[in-house]
């Protein structure tokens, strides 16, 4: 999945639903044993790197990227994407920072995981990025 493809889902989701521009912004994945159910998490901030890589931050971490934290709406998130002036951004491949830890030494280590589809969960009332392995 690339930066483009989350500004088309997102502007499809929108055009069907109205109403999810107003809803939080998340990332998901199945979980590892294998009931099909999905494990999700906020975003709280986004980032990129020099080897043309974008990253969704999870909640409580963006202090360690020196990011922001934020509390996405939807429409707010794109708006957000969207200002990036950066050339061929759209094209950066997605990923999500997945699991974070802490060093001793204060330096992060992250797990990234690919992202490779976009959901809308009305309950919860959050557009949310499937990441990691696809359900088989």
């Amino acid at each position: 999945m690339k930066v483009q493809h989350i500004i088309d889902d997102l502007e499809s989701v929108f055009s069907k639903q109205p109403e999810t521009k107003d809803y939080d912004v998340a990332f998901a994945c199945y979980s590892e044993d294998g009931s099909g159910s999905i494990d999700f998490a906020y975003v709280e901030a986004f980032d990129w790197d020099e080897d043309e890589e974008f990253f969704l931050i999870p909640e409580n971490c963006a202090k360690y990227y020196q990011r922001e934290a934020v509390k996405f709406k939807a429409a707010h998130f794109l708006e957000e994407i969207k200002k990036i002036q950066i050339e061929n951004f759209s094209e950066f491949e997605t990923h999500v920072r997945e699991k974070t830890k802490i060093a001793k030494d204060g330096s992060v280590i992250s797990l990234n995981s690919p992202m490779w589809g976009t959901g809308v969960h009305d309950y919860e009332k959050f557009v949310y990025f499937y990441h990691g392995k696809e359900r088989a």
